[in-house]
């Protein structure tokens, strides 16, 4: 077990607790949250993007990035939003323990499609600048499974974001690895 996993187990085991206090309404609206937000940023971010343009004196290299962020940020915030009214008018937090049983296993499932993503950017980036070392990553336990797991729910979403630019071709790298396991 190296500083990867270390770091990897961190965050499942997180995702696992705050699923058990949050229960499974709230952890399924922050999911839908996170799948509907990375899909509207890709498909509506444009709108961002030229408001920036048009109105900033940015570089135009991070007006795209900063844009798909605002709005994938957005997005989520509002479903999550809507998911704890739901779970207030419901009343869903009556059926107990149940309910973070369930939601402890999806807060889990949750945060380790978070971490996939997050392994995409981080890998595409650790080409270019070596944060970490390919050794460690190979030697990870949990590296492999993780990284494996937005591209496996997300196939044509990451193809729309190669097409306009958002994600180099690291990502192919995953979907290869996608069809090894």
């Amino acid at each position: 077990m190296n500083t990867v996993d270390i770091v990897l187990a961190l965050l499942l085991l997180y995702g696992l607790v705050r699923g058990f206090f949050r229960g499974l309404l709230a952890e399924i609206a922050s999911l839908v949250g996170i799948v509907a937000g990375i899909y509207g940023a890709i498909h509506f971010s444009y709108i961002l993007s030229d408001f920036f343009s048009e109105n900033m004196n940015w570089d135009s290299e991070y007006v795209n990035l900063i844009a798909f962020a605002i709005t994938f940020v957005l997005i989520v915030f509002l479903i999550s939003l809507a998911g704890k009214i739901l779970t207030k008018m419901a009343g869903f937090a009556a059926l107990g323990i149940v309910n973070k049983l369930l939601g402890a296993g999806f807060g889990l499932l949750k945060m380790a499609f978070i971490a996939s993503v997050i392994i995409m950017f981080f890998a595409a980036t650790n080409e270019e600048i070596e944060l970490v070392s390919k050794e460690k990553l190979e030697d990870s336990k949990l590296y492999a499974p993780v990284r494996v797991i937005a591209p496996a729910v997300l196939p044509s979403i990451l193809r729309e974001a190669r097409e306009r630019d958002l994600l180099d071709d690291e990502s192919e790298l995953f979907e290869n690895k996608k069809e090894e396991v």
